[in-house]
């Protein structure tokens, strides 16, 4: 395992995961999907850093602690649900986002035409154990910002 997945492994134990590390395990997630599939084949230097059974250990972790989303991406995120642009997709879950006090990363969902690309799924939560899980891929990529994947629900 390479030092710099170490690190991401290391945050996650920690219980805070940084833009930084989204970014790492994301890749990490979307190179061993596609040498799973067998699409695209990996360089030796990219087998040589990650192994899918580093990324299974990383994705049963992010499960287990959940942990919570600090830094810039924190600040990105809130101010993305919050935007008057996604009100109306966002409805369901106005009281929570009024009240977000967390972002937390629960785990990646494969998305794209050959379902290959890692997009983070993530979970607020507010101040009354409320919360609700989203992925946000932006319009620029095809998406529709923040979509709601699970909820809204009680932790």
């Amino acid at each position: 395992m390479s030092k710099a997945f170490q690190a991401h492994l290391d945050a996650i134990s920690a219980g805070e995961v940084t833009k930084t590390n989204v970014i790492g395990l994301r890749k990490a997630v979307t190179l061993t999907a596609k040498a799973d599939d067998g699409r695209w084949g990996m360089t030796p230097g990219e087998l040589k850093r990650i192994a899918g059974v580093d990324v299974e250990a990383a994705m049963d972790a992010l499960r287990d602690k959940r942990p919570r989303v600090t830094g810039e991406l924190h600040d990105s995120g809130l101010r993305q649900l919050q935007s008057k642009r996604y009100r109306r997709q966002l409805a369901s879950v106005a009281g929570i986002i009024a009240d977000i006090q967390s972002f937390h990363l629960i785990g990646f969902e494969m998305i794209g035409e050959r379902g290959v690309y890692a997009t983070p799924i993530y979970e607020a939560r507010d101040s009354a154990c409320r919360a609700f899980a989203f992925i946000n891929i932006p319009w620029q990529s095809g998406g529709r910002g923040p979509e709601i994947v699970a909820g809204p629900y009680v932790i």
